[in-house]
């Protein structure tokens, strides 16, 4: 499989809008996470009656906080016009691996109808 560059795990600047009850939302500049990395679920090369996993999601490593105003113009007598809200994005994005999924949590593809029958169907066994 070929990734290009701007497809690796990589700081993506994006438009976050904060939102508060009562008060205007306000979109301000802000960074995400974005892009591929590596995952794969192959045969054990030492046991091969084990499957080895490894997955890789594209997380934050750092992070950044800024502190916004907002303005709430239907604050009630003796709250304030404005709310200052505290928002994080992340400082760098790097492959890291994923959380931890219960295996009960996956649904195999036979039982979820996904899938095909192709070439190599009928060499495998399905265990059940």
């Amino acid at each position: 499989m070929f990734v290009e560059a701007k497809d690796e795990c990589q700081v993506t600047p994006v438009i976050h809008v904060l939102q508060y009850p009562g008060c205007v939302p306000k979109p301000i500049p802000s960074f995400a996470c974005t892009g591929r990395c590596s995952s794969y679920l192959q045969v054990s090369g030492s046991k091969i009656w084990q499957m080895e996993r490894s997955c890789m999601c594209c997380q934050e490593s750092g992070e950044r906080e800024a502190n916004v105003s907002l303005f709430c113009p239907k604050a009630k007598a003796g709250e304030r016009k404005f709310r200052k809200v505290n928002t994080k994005a992340p400082l760098e994005c790097m492959c890291r691996p994923c959380s931890t999924v219960e295996e009960s949590a996956v649904i195999p593809q036979e039982i979820a109808g996904y899938a095909d029958e192709g070439p190599l169907s009928n060499h495998f066994r399905k265990s059940l």
